[in-house]
């Protein structure tokens, strides 16, 4: 049967409208017949439905398939026409942001980044990023298209009853700037505002790695590290919207014997202070400054050359490497003990250029006391890679229509009934 809905019979329709497009979206090309076998219903209901979708453009019939083996007329095969709706999903960091176009499978289309000064106004980048999205939207099939939505991933503690950002050490000068009535305004287009880590966390758990998991932890690291947590399919955002905040965890909780980190640990209070790539860069750089042995050179450091070398087996980069990897592997612990989760996704910067920091990370969860969670999580990198932020901030608006086991039928009736 369909899904119980509890709500009266005027909405039974939609509900098994949309339970029918999801289903042809998932498995199609599929005939009416297993549409009305799948969930119970006569061969009448489904043609009624089937009408109403094709009417509204959101699916098309194909061809035949092959009959049966008792023979017969064969099946008209149904698509979903996934190019009949858009998303937009944005992705906004301390001094660029990406902007992509996606249809209702969250391919990307088209995808521009555009840069600006580190502590850029809102304002200024909203004016690079408006004329880019303006011209998504007089992209020819863009313009026979339903809108469904534009997502933004951004850094900082978000206020989801006014679409800002409350609070944010990397966009301080960003805070309560109604980021989503901004651009609502601008061009009549529903927006959600999301944390960029969670942002990131839904991409992988929707489009990625994460796809066959119903528990998942996502740990980003870059300026900094964040953490988003999927339980039973859905993310958790917390009471004051700052679930995942690991950065802030205390070091010398977890931290015992700091000598075990004589490059990287300088006294830092929180796993964000030592657990990010500028830090690495700069020890690297403090390093062959004091006369370490190691071929690489200060004035051309980056992460790209830092991992090269530790491929090639610098005795600098590959002890900074270990160093980081081992104290990232005690966060991952810290996680999986207290989760229990059966995945734990690790993305940013140095997991998508090399698994070596991988490598360690796995080697540290592995010594753990508590062996059981540390043997039951699988460990990998993110697959979504930088398309990872557009992705998510896209699953932000497709979620709850054709992935979540809670159907938003308001949603639906104010998108596909137009």
């Amino acid at each position: 049967m369909l899904h119980q809905v509890g709500f009266g019979v005027k909405f039974i329709k939609d509900y098994n409208e949309l339970n029918v497009l999801r289903f042809i979206k998932n498995f199609g090309p599929v005939s009416r017949a297993e549409i009305a076998k799948k969930y119970k219903i006569s061969k009448a209901a489904v043609s009624d439905i089937i009408a109403r979708l094709i009417n509204q453009g959101y699916v098309s019939e194909i061809g035949v398939g092959d009959s049966t083996s008792r023979g017969g007329r064969k099946p008209v095969l149904l698509r979903f026409n996934q190019m009949a709706g858009f998303v937009i999903g944005i992705e906004v960091k301390r001094s660029f942001a990406r902007i992509a176009l996606a249809d209702m499978n969250a391919q990307i289309y088209e995808m521009k980044i555009v840069e600006y000064e580190i502590n850029c106004p809102f304002e200024n980048v909203l004016d690079l990023i408006f004329p880019i999205i303006r011209y998504f939207l007089e992209i020819d099939w863009v313009k026979h298209a339903k809108a469904i939505g534009i997502g933004v991933a951004i850094p900082g503690l978000i206020d989801y009853k006014s679409g800002s950002v409350q609070h944010s050490d990397t966009l301080k000068h960003w805070q309560n700037i109604p980021i989503r009535d901004l651009i609502e305004k601008e061009f009549n287009i529903k927006v959600i505002v999301e944390n960029d880590v969670k942002a990131l966390t839904l991409g992988e758990c929707l489009f990625g790695r994460g796809k066959e998991f119903s528990n998942q932890v996502y740990l980003w690291i870059g300026d900094g590290i964040g953490a988003g947590i999927i339980v039973n399919g859905s993310l958790i955002r917390g009471i004051t919207a700052s679930a995942g905040e690991v950065g802030y965890d205390e070091l010398g909780f977890f931290v015992k014997d700091c000598s075990d980190f004589p490059l990287l640990y300088a006294g830092q209070k929180d796993f964000g202070d030592i657990l990010s790539n500028k830090l690495l860069i700069e020890t690297a750089q403090k390093c062959i400054t004091n006369g370490n042995n190691t071929s690489l050179f200060a004035d051309n450091l980056n992460i790209d050359t830092l991992i090269e070398a530790a491929e090639h087996d610098d005795p600098l980069a590959t002890s900074l490497l270990n160093e980081f990897g081992h104290i990232l592997g005690i966060l991952c612990i810290n996680l999986v003990n207290t989760l229990n989760t059966e995945l734990l996704i690790i993305g940013g910067s140095l997991l998508s250029r090399s698994d070596i920091l991988l490598k360690y990370v796995k080697e540290k969860v592995q010594k753990d006391i508590l062996s059981a969670p540390a043997q039951a999580v699988k460990i990998v990198s993110a697959e979504l890679k930088e398309k990872g932020g557009v992705l998510g901030a896209s699953g932000l608006l497709l979620e709850d229509l054709f992935y979540h086991d809670t159907l938003n039928i308001i949603k639906y009736r104010s998108i596909f009934k137009q």
